[in-house]
């Protein structure tokens, strides 16, 4: 029987001058295809060995796993959490439950639409891929997947990450160059190599996601705060109060300018085209869609908001079925994040909204005035709640480039950054599809 090769693993240990102790792994053969990273992925300590010697390589991560390694990765193991999670599935109890809480902290990882992060779930390509684009700096530029035969496999809400990761060259696809078996779990070895990858480009990874305590550059960061912001929205500065007027029926039209930050108060009416048809009696949980905006955003005062380009995603989080048969008929959306053209994505909170019921989404409240009686307090709130209470139902024929309207229901905080110099020709997924 033929003898089988081991990968012999050095670690140095800081104790003496020359502390060594060796140690052998005896499931990965030095032929194997990923045995370099695997070496470097137990040297920095991003993933541990199993039962004594042995490194299980086509073992799968659960998500909880690849959080606790990612964070390593980026050097950010080691901060504290000091905001509450919003993951009903996370105590203190859970283990890795601090570093998921400290991912959230960051917005690096987010959960799914019932607010649970599934810490023992096993982690998919779709959704590591989705990960790493969310820290990795950089636009998503005009990369052509197409030649990977399994691309139309990946599902709409992944595939700008995909794009993203291929122009970044960090991504894995072994043993098929040319697949990238999108819902395919992740193996240990898989991960290996993507966490090799990154720790190789640093330098393609956001800064407010990078641990920039050793960076010896003559950059400015004094201002980074732990939620991974440049900026410190908190000492921010207050210059003038704004007016947008986009539509005539928007509930509120203050937009807050601070030198570091600029707020879209909630009530705002946000313009929209979607950049994907829908069908909701296709809908499926968690699915999202992509709306852009059509135009620069400025307030009436001449203040620059946001770019043509920006995207907004909406996530369906609720299914509502036919009363004479069990299939979907129509879905409620929620928005939940916007992205700038540079790839850099922030958190909002929004509905659909409408002017006429023609347009595509409506309210079952059909009468706001009367509606109005059963709230307390301003209009404006009055309103979001009603938008919150009453679900919007989306028609079954959306088409691409077709006006939709976002009720901002939660303040929406821009960075006072010039993005216009940043705009994209046309949306990359626009061009997909």
């Amino acid at each position: 029987m033929k003898k089988i090769q081991k990968l012999i693993v050095i670690f140095f240990a800081l104790l003496t001058f020359n502390a060594v102790s060796a140690l052998e792994i005896v499931d990965v053969k030095a032929s194997y295809w990923a045995s370099q990273e695997i070496i470097r992925a137990i040297q920095n300590n991003y993933i541990s060995i199993v039962d004594g010697n042995k490194f299980n390589p086509e073992g799968t991560m659960t998500r909880s796993e690849f959080v606790t390694s990612l964070l390593k990765v980026i050097q950010r193991q080691d901060e504290s959490v000091i905001q509450k999670t919003s993951f009903k599935d996370i105590s203190s109890a859970t283990p890795n439950g601090k570093n998921i809480k400290l991912s959230e902290q960051i917005a690096m990882a987010f959960g799914y639409p019932d607010k649970t992060f599934r810490p023992n779930s096993r982690i998919n390509h779709n959704e590591t891929m989705s990960m790493i684009a969310n820290i990795t700096d950089g636009g998503y530029p005009a990369t052509d997947i197409s030649m990977f035969k399994d691309h139309n496999e990946i599902p709409l809400w992944a595939k700008r990450a995909y794009i993203k990761n291929v122009a970044n060259d960090i991504y894995v696809n072994y043993p098929d160059g040319l697949k990238f078996n999108p819902s395919k779990d992740l193996t240990r070895a898989e991960a290996a190599v993507l966490f090799d990858k990154i720790a190789q480009n640093l330098d393609k990874v956001k800064d407010s996601f990078r641990d920039l305590a050793d960076d010896d550059t003559d950059d400015d960061y004094s201002g980074i705060i732990s939620g991974g912001s440049k900026y410190d929205f908190d000492k921010a500065e207050f210059l003038s109060e704004n007016t947008l007027h986009l539509v005539d029926f928007a509930t509120n039209d203050k937009v807050q300018v601070y030198d570091v930050k600029k707020v879209i108060e909630a009530g705002n009416v946000l313009v929209a085209t979607s950049l994907n048809p829908v069908e909701s009696r296709k809908d499926l949980m968690a699915t999202e869609y992509v709306f852009t905006a059509p135009n620069d955003v400025y307030t009436k005062e001449g203040t620059f908001l946001y770019p043509k380009g920006t995207e907004f995603y909406a996530r369906v989080d609720k299914i509502g079925y036919s009363a004479w048969r069990s299939k979907p008929e129509k879905s409620r959306v929620v928005f939940h994040k916007y992205s700038m053209p540079t790839g850099e994505t922030y958190d909002m909170s929004g509905v659909p909204f409408t002017k006429k019921e023609r347009v595509i989404y409506k309210n079952k409240v059909n009468n706001k005035t009367k509606a109005l009686a059963y709230y307390n307090g301003s209009q404006k709130q009055n309103l979001i709640n009603i938008a919150h209470q009453n679900a919007p139902i989306i028609d079954f024929d959306i088409t691409k480039a077709k006006t939709i309207y976002i009720l901002i229901t939660g303040d929406t905080v821009i960075p006072a950054q010039d993005y216009k110099s940043f705009r994209t020709k046309k949306s990359v997924l626009d061009e997909e599809l």
